[in-house]
């Protein structure tokens, strides 16, 4: 009898503590995702309004895509990791939408003449940031299937 309380004691505390494991994912995969759209709309901001010199944060382009760009790059898919098998709209809409906007804004810059050494010297990284962007849309877009 008192091994039998013991084994429903345990087993009760085990769901709470993964329902609140569950509930930290969750957070996180929100957190991360509001950081990441942060940093790539900053990003685009500051691409947009350096013609050819700093932009409003005293960045180069290059300088803005290494220290901006590329960490909500990772912090995406983070979300997406940490939010994996979570119902949380907040995620999947920040993805969906960020991922448009990275992929968007890369296609649009060269027509105005902004990041043309990542357009023309390094075509690859350019064309793989496009695709990029497009998987992260394409994995909000899979998130929202599965709900």
């Amino acid at each position: 009898m008192y091994t039998r309380v013991i084994r429903i004691y345990l087993v009760g505390y085990w769901m709470v503590t993964e329902q609140i494991n569950l509930k930290k994912r969750k957070s996180i995969s929100e957190v991360l995702a509001v950081v990441a759209m942060t940093l790539l709309t900053i990003d685009t901001v500051n691409t947009f309004t350096s013609h050819g010199g700093n932009g409003f944060m005293y960045l180069t382009d290059r300088q803005s895509g290494i220290y901006l760009g590329l960490p909500s790059i990772f912090l995406f898919f983070a979300s997406f990791g940490f939010g994996f098998r979570q119902k949380t709209r907040v995620t999947t809409l920040l993805l969906i939408i960020g991922g448009l906007l990275l992929a968007i804004s890369k296609i649009i810059e060269p027509t105005f003449g902004l990041n043309l050494y990542l357009a023309l010297a390094l075509p690859y990284v350019y064309i793989s940031l496009i695709a990029i962007g497009f998987i992260l849309s394409g994995l909000g877009l899979w998130r929202l299937k599965m709900k």
